[in-house]
């Protein structure tokens, strides 16, 4: 970049002027893919619920013929992550359709302007190449971390869902209980019968 501001400022600037307009379309579709990104998760973990449950209770769903029940909730979910999936891969195909039309934009704008620049006699021809591929290279670095960004961008919402439930399994399972901390306010050991009619002590007694 400071060799291009070196042999042309001008040129440069017309280069470079649609990276802010990148950042601005990227920080709004990576706002949309995170919102995406949570609800597809959200609807996996809920799939993973269900056939947790009805593989942890085979003996309950085949007792009561809930086979059907319990494969259209998982269906439904399923079908409910796919389609957050696709939206998910409609946004990324966006961020890096949009990172390669501006990069192509840059050749636009470098060679127009930079041919006018030749022909007023503002610049030479060596000029203008040096000037075009220094803000080039240093916009094809700028581009080539951004699609990387989405990559870790979906990593910080997996790992931060991970750091979440590994927070709360570690205070519902805490060691109070292990260590005594829990226990009943009295524990008698006998069995009593309170607020129970003559009638019903007499019905006990014949059974």
């Amino acid at each position: 970049m400071g060799v291009a501001f070196y042999h042309s400022w001008n040129l440069t600037l017309v280069v470079i002027c649609t990276v802010p307009l990148i950042y601005l379309v990227e920080a709004y579709l990576s706002k949309k893919l995170n919102q995406r990104t949570h609800e597809q998760a959200d609807q996996l973990q809920m799939a993973l619920k269900y056939i947790t449950n009805a593989i942890m209770s085979i003996e309950t769903v085949k007792c009561f013929n809930g086979e059907s029940h319990e494969l259209q909730a998982f269906t439904q979910t399923t079908h409910l992550a796919a389609k957050m999936y696709k939206r998910v891969a409609n946004l990324r195909s966006m961020q890096i359709g949009l990172i390669q039309f501006f990069t192509f934009t840059v050749f636009v704008q470098g060679f127009a302007y930079g041919s006018y620049l030749i022909r007023s006699g503002n610049l030479d021809v060596e000029s203008v190449i040096t000037t075009f591929w220094a803000a080039l290279l240093a916009i094809g670095g700028i581009t080539g971390f951004l699609p990387q960004f989405i990559v870790l961008q979906k990593g910080k919402v997996s790992g931060g869902r991970l750091r979440a439930m590994i927070e709360q399994m570690s205070r519902e399972e805490g060691p109070g209980e292990m260590q005594g901390d829990f226990n009943p306010s009295r524990c008698p050991g006998d069995v009593e019968f309170r607020k129970v009619s003559q009638t019903c002590l007499v019905l006990q007694q014949r059974r």
